[in-house]
């Protein structure tokens, strides 16, 4: 190869290489907080509506009071016998590694359950969880349709003795400060406090 082959060519794949490392900055630059946390990232859209729920009080939900704050979104109910009350304490644990940025987080707890989850039965409920939790409940029909848009299934397992329990996703989901979708945490994601104590964290201190 003549001199100025040679050259020519390490100009060229010197100028490849710089055009690489910008993109790849600007790329790392533009991913979604989600990315780079421990839950499953999921699409950068505005969180569902729950529409024709209440919470404990007869009020609705508004996510524009929640501008600013992180919301964790659980669904499940309160005669649940190990995965939600679990689940519950393992987010009080990780909430209490916040500090002051605990006021920035809220707790949304849906039940699938509103013929047993009374308003009453609810409130005690999350009161021995976590006492600034919001619980939601509504008709059947309202809550199968939030449950849908969450991206939750579920399905009422009838047993011998007259009763029931409910087979449901057990996922968190976590909505960034201004109102999107950020990740999901099954229980796995949950097992050590300080991951979801330090994506909280995270996500609250990101300019």
């Amino acid at each position: 190869m003549r001199r100025g082959s040679w050259k020519a060519s390490a100009l060229r794949a010197a100028v490849v290489s710089l055009l690489l490392l910008g993109t790849l900055y600007v790329w790392s630059r533009l991913q979604q907080p989600g990315d780079s946390l421990h839950g499953t990232p999921l699409e950068h859209v505005p969180a569902p509506a729950f529409d024709g729920l209440v919470d404990t009080r007869g009020r609705a939900f508004d996510w524009q009071r929640q501008r600013g704050d992180a919301v964790l979104v659980f669904f499940g109910y309160t005669h649940c016998p190990d995965v939600c009350p679990i689940t519950l304490a393992a987010l009080a644990q990780s909430l209490q590694r916040l500090g002051p940025l605990r006021q920035r987080v809220r707790v949304v707890f849906v039940t699938l359950d509103p013929v047993r989850d009374t308003a009453p039965v609810l409130r005690a409920y999350l009161d021995a969880f976590l006492p600034d939790a919001v619980g939601l409940r509504g008709s059947l029909a309202a809550v199968s349709t939030a449950a849908r848009q969450w991206g939750v299934t579920w399905r009422r397992i009838d047993t011998a003795n007259g009763n029931y329990w409910l087979d449901h996703t057990a996922a968190v989901t976590l909505v960034g400060p201004h109102g999107h979708l950020v990740a999901r945490y099954g229980y796995a994601q949950l097992t050590d406090p300080g991951w979801l104590a330090g994506d909280l964290r995270t996500l609250l201190e990101r300019r």
